[in-house]
């Protein structure tokens, strides 16, 4: 059992929060994140078939949530800025962005950071519209219900997961889910910056780092779906690389591994020096992934 599964209780954590396929959901007043009650039915509406692997990966406004149930907090300028995403012509760049920015919306989103979220909404639609998923975003009510309910943040929310669901039913009708591992390895990457980040600035704040560790669990899953067959024609070498390094590092720490062998372990505590190591290599994965 490696790190990363974490007595698999991590990965079931992890998917109480998950928030594709749910758009029917309420949020809840004490989290600000929508409701999941049916673990299951997340975990059999968000597989999807390769056909060599089967792999779950969860939306953006998931990847915020983990996060933000540990009290994270909003810095500006810290996102990836929308000024970016002229800079990006290379279809590999467009996808991974399309999910950087995807979870900078989020972020912007569960902090009461409408008009910022707004504006991470237009480049989002620019980005699909670059990467053929223009059909997702060519009607106008997406921009027109986030305008009308700006003020509500309960209702953005799920507007995202609208958007997420969208997205999904798109790419699945045209034989495009493969693509959904490379969206995602750019909306995982950036929540984690920004989780390393409000880590860095206020280290004693609790539980910041058991969501970084649970993050961790997602990460197989994203590996495995790059690695799928039908990427094969996309250049995903590098981002491959990266995210496998991140993972074997973080199995290799002691802390890990100490938390696995111990069958009475609850929770897993990460050092200060596994966070700076860890966070060092997320710092360099985004700058790669965000610059053009």
């Amino acid at each position: 059992m490696t790190g990363v599964n974490l007595k698999n209780s991590l990965i079931a954590l992890t998917l109480g929060f998950g928030l594709a396929s749910c758009g029917n959901s309420e949020p809840e007043d004490t989290m600000n994140v929508v409701d999941t009650t049916a673990q299951d039915e997340v975990l059999t509406e968000d597989m999807f078939e390769s056909p060599d692997v089967d792999y779950h990966l969860p939306s953006p406004l998931q990847v915020a949530s983990i996060f933000k149930k540990s009290g994270l907090a909003y810095h500006s300028n810290i996102t990836n800025s929308t000024a970016n995403a002229s800079k990006y012509t290379e279809e590999l760049k467009q996808m991974l962005n399309f999910g950087v920015y995807s979870a900078d919306m989020a972020y912007c989103v569960l902090n009461e950071q409408a008009n910022e979220g707004r504006k991470y909404l237009g480049v989002i639609t620019t980005l699909a519209e670059q990467i053929g998923m223009e059909a997702v975003f060519e009607n106008q009510d997406l921009m027109e219900r986030f305008d009308k309910n700006i003020e509500d943040k309960d209702s953005i929310e799920i507007l995202m997961i609208d958007i997420h669901e969208r997205t999904e039913s798109y790419m699945e009708e045209n034989d495009m889910q493969h693509q959904s591992s490379i969206h995602f390895a750019g909306a995982w990457t950036e929540g984690m910056y920004l989780g390393v980040y409000d880590y860095e600035k206020n280290k004693e704040k609790e539980g910041l780092g058991s969501q970084i560790t649970e993050q961790m669990a997602i990460l197989s899953n994203i590996i495995k779906g790059l690695k799928d067959p039908k990427n094969s024609g996309t250049d995903l070498g590098w981002l491959i690389t990266d995210l496998e390094k991140i993972q074997t590092t973080f199995d290799g720490f002691a802390s890990v591994q100490a938390y696995v062998a111990d069958e009475n372990a609850t929770e897993l505590e990460l050092t200060e020096a596994d966070f700076k190591t860890l966070g060092d290599l997320i710092k360099t994965l985004r700058s790669k992934i965000i610059n053009a």
